[in-house]
């Protein structure tokens, strides 16, 4: 009886090798690590009828290890970065999550090993990870920027927000997923991965009478510095504060805007101010937006061309950054200057004791343009954000816009005096 494999053995090595061929995935070679031939015969006839039996149901005829999957994906993430089908960030960030984390737990493991089990053990293992885990004791984190590998100091030690938790969860189960459409897992046999769910919160924000003591503030503050160095940067604080509060930008917008993208701008200066007209395109989240701005950000854009036209020694050109240092570089943040004014205004925390950030500026344009009647649909597009994800965070906003149906006539026929 011929077989359908073949023993051999390498030159200068005594071990058994064998090779053979499945249809439609060409010859396989694996070593059977014996030197007895015997022995090597039998491990041959099973490592061949294994294979077959996964062509048959149509996987891979070999087993693959999870970090061979991992690194395939990792390169499935970059390719799609390249084409723009995939945002930047999380082509930088995907790559280590799934080296630190997926790839330190499940190793070597063969991928359609992998069972629920597993998936839970791991889940404990990754909260862990930096508290009682093998995190515990690293001191440094390497990545690369420019080319060159650099380190970070690890400052946090804590378990994983159920939001990010969620967030690396989404990515485990998309590699999975890559790995069944390669073959090397069959779709039913795939482990289940729950999503946790993050609450929705309320984001902290300000209401109108907190935004005039923070806003009457910052202009004292301004007037009553006699060094000129921090009277500039309370002075672009303030401005940053208008042009966010009046925009709905992210902070990381923010940090990316250009004279360039402040559309309209440069032609409108010699205008009279109510025949000016801007609108402001920004990037972030990986994608491009352009929107319309309330007319009381322009005073601050005019006051922030004055300072990069100082900074600079001449006009700004649409590349340079609107956020400039008294070097002409571009302002990298505001975050102390903004929790030292907010504590001065004892505005730091809002009444849950959630502490507040530049990002809460964004919220107090949503939540003021809500009140203001605003239609959700058209104000989600403007902010570069989904209705649906207004509804969830923006409940507080929408029972004040109903306080009218909230106080129906009837109350009044047994109001006492």
């Amino acid at each position: 009886m011929t077989e359908s494999f073949q023993l051999f053995q390498r030159a200068g090595s005594s071990k058994w090798w064998v090779r053979f061929s499945i249809k439609g995935q060409g010859q396989i070679r694996k070593s059977l690590d014996t030197t007895d031939q015997n022995e090597a015969h039998q491990r041959a006839r099973k490592a061949f009828y294994e294979a077959s039996y996964r062509a048959e149901n149509g996987l891979t005829a070999t087993v693959v290890k999870f970090a061979t999957v991992a690194e395939e994906f990792i390169a499935k993430i970059e390719r799609e970065v390249k084409r723009g089908e995939r945002n930047v960030a999380q082509g930088q960030k995907a790559p280590a999550i799934i080296r630190r984390y997926f790839v330190g737990y499940f190793g070597d493991r063969p991928v359609d090993g992998i069972t629920d089990r597993d998936v839970s053990a791991y889940i404990e293992w990754r909260k862990d990870y930096w508290t009682t885990g093998p995190g515990k004791d690293i001191a440094f984190i390497p990545y690369m920027r420019a080319g060159r590998q650099i380190r970070r100091p690890v400052t946090k030690r804590e378990v994983p927000s159920l939001s990010r938790q969620r967030n690396e969860s989404v990515l485990l189960r998309q590699l999975l997923r890559f790995a069944a459409k390669q073959g090397y897992i069959k779709q039913a046999a795939m482990p289940e991965i729950e999503v946790t769910k993050a609450p929705d919160v309320p984001r902290p924000s300000f209401t109108a009478n907190e935004f005039g003591k923070l806003t009457e503030t910052s202009l004292a503050r301004i007037s009553e510095t006699s060094n000129d160095r921090v009277r500039r940067d309370r002075a672009i604080l303030h401005a940053y504060m208008m042009i966010a509060a009046f925009t709905g930008c992210r902070p990381t917008e923010m940090k990316g805007l250009n004279w360039g993208d402040v559309l309209g701008y440069r032609d409108g200066r010699e205008k009279p101010f109510a025949e000016r007209d801007i609108r402001v395109r920004v990037r972030g989240k990986g994608k491009f937006r352009t929107f319309i701005p309330l007319e009381a950000a322009l005073p601050s854009f005019d006051l922030l061309w004055t300072f990069a036209k100082n900074a600079l020694g001449r006009e700004p050109i649409d590349s340079d950054p609107v956020f400039v240092t008294t070097q002409g570089k571009r302002l990298d943040s505001v975050k102390r200057s903004l929790s030292e004014l907010l504590s001065a205004c004892d505005l730091l925390t809002d009444h849950r004791g959630v502490r507040r950030t530049s990002y809460s500026f964004r919220h107090f344009y949503i939540s003021q343009q809500l009140m203001a009647g605003v239609d959700i649909f058209i104000l989600a597009q403007n902010t570069g954000t989904s209705s649906d994800m207004i509804h969830r965070f923006y409940a507080d906003v929408k029972l004040e816009l109903m306080k009218d149906h909230l106080r129906p006539e009837w109350q009044k026929l047994h109001a006492t005096v």
